[in-house]
């Protein structure tokens, strides 16, 4: 039986506030990789696929309402506690919550992750660490990075972290020297339609991106195309002008919107079509971009 009881976040640096765990992804970063993906976000991304990560668990108990397998009590004003044997993954709770928070995450020590980490390691290449947006969890961040890189049987695992480049340049130069490289998404190039589909400006990311770039710890840059919304000749040629001034030879991933995992009110947008992607492939290496995935 596993009990986990709900905390605030960020009280500890030897905790992490762990959302999900992907022992063996081929999709965030090369090769094979063990993925840690950490709750909270403090962006409010319309499109975004893992809406379940963004808020911060109050205690609020709604979902404790909805979960039919009773795998959700409230033990004290404030706390939720979860039963990992009882829970039957239905995800009601994940719908109900007004905070887009997930009362089943679990915090884990740096130990913990680091042992978890260890039993895959012949297996697998890389650890990415994503959520949510990782920096917010900074000093445990660069204290689980620093122990990958100090530990003999694990120094071989490349560190990435992908980011939706909100971190501050103070936070970079914190984190940048334990970790290979960084994913960043840039969501729109406009600040105003950046704010309009992310709740915040741009402009901090796109400083991410050029000291990233600069320190040679940007692995890529993701555009993700959403038809209507990102993908008119306008924004992508300020985009590519973004890359190119800033990241020039970093490569460039396309990434088409998909409506599966979003939020309702992603819903009015289709998903993107291949036909889609490739002209915004065109435009982009028309404009100078040189390595587009």
């Amino acid at each position: 039986m596993t009990l986990t009881v709900r905390h605030p976040l960020g009280r500890r640096s030897e905790i992490l506030e762990v959302a999900g765990v992907d022992r063996s992804s081929f999709v965030d970063g090369p090769g094979s990789r063990y993925v840690l993906f950490l709750q909270g976000c403090n962006f409010d991304c319309v499109a975004c696929h893992n809406p379940s990560t963004i808020g911060r668990c109050d205690g609020c108990a709604v979902c404790v309402d909805v979960c039919t397998s009773e795998a959700l009590t409230v033990p004290t004003a404030g706390s939720i506690l979860f039963r990992e044997d009882r829970c039957d993954s239905c995800g009601d709770c994940l719908t109900v919550c007004p905070l887009d928070a997930d009362p089943t995450i679990r915090p884990m020590t740096i130990d913990a992750v680091v042992a978890d980490i260890a039993r895959t390691a012949p297996f697998i290449s890389g650890v990415t660490v994503t959520g949510g947006e990782p920096t917010l969890q900074l000093d445990a961040l660069v204290r689980l990075f620093t122990r990958l890189g100090d530990d003999r049987d694990l120094t071989h695992l490349e560190r990435l972290v992908d980011t939706n480049g909100s971190l501050s340049p103070a936070g970079w130069r914190r984190l940048a020297p334990v970790i290979e490289g960084a994913m960043v998404d840039l969501k729109a190039a406009s600040p105003d339609r950046h704010r309009r589909l992310t709740g915040e400006g741009n402009e901090q990311v796109v400083e991410s991106i050029r000291l990233l770039a600069e320190w040679g710890k940007l692995t890529e840059v993701r555009l993700l195309v959403i038809e209507g919304e990102t993908d008119d000749e306008t924004e992508l040629a300020w985009w590519a002008e973004i890359v190119g001034s800033h990241a020039p030879g970093v490569p460039v991933r396309v990434m088409p919107f998909r409506r599966r995992g979003t939020r309702r009110r992603a819903h009015r947008w289709p998903d993107t079509s291949p036909e889609t992607i490739q002209r915004v492939k065109a435009v982009l290496a028309a404009a100078g971009i040189e390595t587009l995935l």
